[in-house]
């Protein structure tokens, strides 16, 4: 049985770290087990768009293997997406432990180990972060999408003997490793100067389901200092219905918290 300290830790990371991190037409694809030296950035980056996933409804079933250097515990989610408006997750382990619900504006989560819940605005720390879509990187992390909006600010190509690789120029450093021959994402590094940390997620064993690509396995490594955290995600029961319903009703015997005291 998870000991209450280790409990709130495994929550927090495999949860709630995630929070904080963020068709169009194409002249030419040019297709290839190796990057090309004639294709321009634009074009990289709308061959890039083309491949991404896009729904209005996600659902999908998660096994979770977090890794902290000392333990390793393991967890299922159920997992639903409104695009870019809503997240919802409920986590288990035999039984329900945990739930969180993220907009845009606001964050809702409880845990039954310590009986506490979090129903705060986030507006202040996402825009300290530098995310103004807190859902739409998070959707982003999690199924293969660069988590800066690869549509804005300026990218800059690194010479890479394996995959075209974009690395923005201005602002949060990050670094797109792109599948020079199915232009999806294979793997992403997130610098975030605030925290001194660096993310890096690796996509792996892409798979089509009703039409629509996604990754069935995540990688997410959080780097800070001598500390590296490691959250495997395993994809299953991949489904996109027209409907979804996001049940978020807070225990009445619950201890309120903000989010400065659970990550103290």
């Amino acid at each position: 049985m998870m000991n209450n300290k280790t409990g709130k830790i495994f929550i927090l990371f495999s949860l709630f770290l995630l929070l904080f991190l963020e068709g169009c037409s194409t002249k030419k694809k040019i297709l290839s087990d190796l990057p090309s030296n004639d294709i321009e950035v634009s074009e990289i980056i709308k061959n890039s768009k083309k491949s991404e996933l896009k729904f209005q409804n996600l659902r999908n079933r998660v096994k979770v293997e977090f890794n902290d250097g000392r333990s390793t515990q393991s967890v299922s989610l159920s997992l639903r997406a409104l695009d870019q408006e809503l997240i919802w997750i409920s986590a288990s382990m035999i039984v329900p432990i945990a739930k969180i619900l993220l907009s845009n504006e606001r964050v809702v989560f409880y845990e039954k180990f310590q009986k506490t819940y979090i129903n705060q605005e986030i507006d202040l720390i996402m825009s300290a972060l530098g995310i103004k879509n807190p859902v739409k990187s998070f959707q982003n992390l999690l199924l293969g999408k660069s988590i800066l909006d690869i549509n804005r600010g300026s990218w800059e190509r690194v010479e890479n003997p394996n995959y075209y690789v974009l690395k923005s120029s201005k602002g949060i450093q990050s670094s797109l490793f792109i599948n020079p021959k199915t232009f999806y994402l294979d793997q992403q590094r997130v610098f975030i100067p605030l925290l001194s940390s660096l993310i890096t997620i690796d996509y792996s064993n892409y798979k089509t389901i009703e039409d629509k690509t996604v990754p069935n396995n995540v990688l997410i490594s959080y780097m800070r200092g001598n500390k590296i955290i490691k959250i495997n995600l395993e994809y299953s029961q991949f489904d996109f219905p027209k409907n979804l319903t996001f049940p978020m009703e807070i225990p009445t015997d619950y201890k309120i918290k903000t989010l400065d005291e659970i990550l103290k």
